[in-house]
């Protein structure tokens, strides 16, 4: 479900030309997907005979066998700062975007 609800927030953002709308209607229809999160979340535990139990944070600590722990720990912090990486790259992009913008519409109105 939360995947149809990305490629619907996808198609929402590339269907309007009005960046602005777009951007307005995409962040409605997240604001509406986020209440699936909790459904999710909670999940394991309402349909227990369907879903594991948490092995990672649990009152009675994890369940992950040792051997494998550093191995998950470190992939998850690989994948924190490629998270990070690819976000700021995506920042920086949005503003030199935005620059070109910029000096395009400069030399429009000066020409």
């Amino acid at each position: 479900v939360l995947f149809l609800f990305y490629l619907g927030y996808m198609a929402l953002r590339a269907s309007i030309d009005d960046e602005a709308k777009a951007a307005r209607a995409a962040a409605v229809l997240g604001l509406v997907g986020l209440i699936n999160l909790p459904i999710v979340k909670f999940s394991v535990d309402w349909w227990n005979t369907l879903h594991q139990p948490a092995s990672l944070l649990r009152s009675g600590g994890t369940s992950v066998d040792p051997a494998f722990l550093p191995a998950l720990l470190t992939m998850m912090a690989a994948y924190a700062v490629l998270f990070g990486a690819i976000w700021l790259t995506s920042i920086r992009t949005e503003v030199r975007r935005r620059r070109v913008l910029t000096l395009r519409a400069r030399a429009a109105l000066e020409a």
